[in-house]
């Protein structure tokens, strides 16, 4: 049954994805290929990303007991909401086998791996559901970080005021819904936790630890693209560039770019989830 709902959660998002390139294709038959890629891709991580914030915002007010006893405490709520991110990024791991993309994408083949197994470990065991829960807390922002890669590709200016008000809250969203979470985790398996096993911790630290750097990495160049922390931010920004960690494209769409720098097939910006 965990399995099949993983398969099934793959096939819906395969068919969403599917969807919106058709969507696309009609709709804007003036985009590249590359574009129209990049959009439907945020498509289907945007509902991953709202699925997967609603249920573990849901699942953590109306059961303080995930937050109260992190390690031991666990409900099959929780478990669905873990499946479905497992079946998310299986489903993601696919898209980027197919389209050419893995060898360029070392940072999420590593993300999505720790998450897969560290989701196992958590079902296999019945441990650490809260644990799991509050880290599951960084897709909330990940919901304003697709909606402002999909405006900019839509051509928002940086200048328009709903724009402005999007980019401020992806940045106070980043803070809040990413670094504090991780942070809190690493101070609970460190300093007061007494239950965790040693093994079990010292991956979930290492773990962590890689996806603060991703959240850094993630911060740094939000910072540089839209204008915070001094820096004077881009103005225009292409299909190449309005993902803030750049784009991935497929050694053979490389080799099919012509001079003038168009893709003439397709590729992807990177994921962030």
């Amino acid at each position: 049954m965990t399995w099949l709902f993983c398969v099934f959660v793959g096939v819906a998002l395969r068919l969403e994805y599917l969807l919106a390139k058709h969507i696309l294709e009609s709709r804007f038959p003036e985009w590249t290929n590359n574009k129209r890629r990049i959009f439907a891709v945020r498509v289907v991580s945007c509902t991953h990303a709202t699925i997967s914030a609603l249920g573990c915002i849901c699942s953590l007010l109306f059961d303080l007991n995930l937050v109260r006893e992190p390690y031991e405490y666990s409900n099959s709520s929780a478990a669905y909401i873990f499946l479905f991110s497992m079946g998310y990024f299986l489903y993601d791991l696919m898209d980027m086998y197919i389209h050419g993309e893995l060898p360029n994408s070392k940072e999420y083949f590593v993300h999505h791996s720790l998450v897969l197994i560290a989701f196992s470990i958590i079902l296999l065991s019945g441990r650490l559901f809260g644990f799991a829960m509050i880290g599951l807390l960084v897709e909330v922002q990940t919901i304003f970080l697709h909606v402002r890669t999909m405006v900019r590709l839509l051509g928002a200016s940086r200048e328009h005021k709903m724009y402005s008000h999007l980019i401020n809250l992806n940045m106070w969203c980043l803070f809040v819904f990413r670094h504090l979470p991780i942070t809190f985790l690493l101070y609970f398996l460190t300093v007061k936790d007494d239950k965790v096993p040693t093994v079990l911790r010292l991956f979930l630290v290492g773990g962590l630890t890689f996806l603060e750097y991703h959240n850094t990495h993630l911060t740094i160049s939000m910072a540089k693209t839209d204008g915070f922390f001094g820096f004077p931010g881009v103005a225009t920004l292409d299909e190449d560039s309005c993902d803030p960690l750049g784009a991935v494209n497929s050694e053979k769409e490389k080799a099919a770019k012509p001079a003038n720098g168009h893709s003439i097939t397709n590729g992807k910006a990177k994921r962030i989830d």
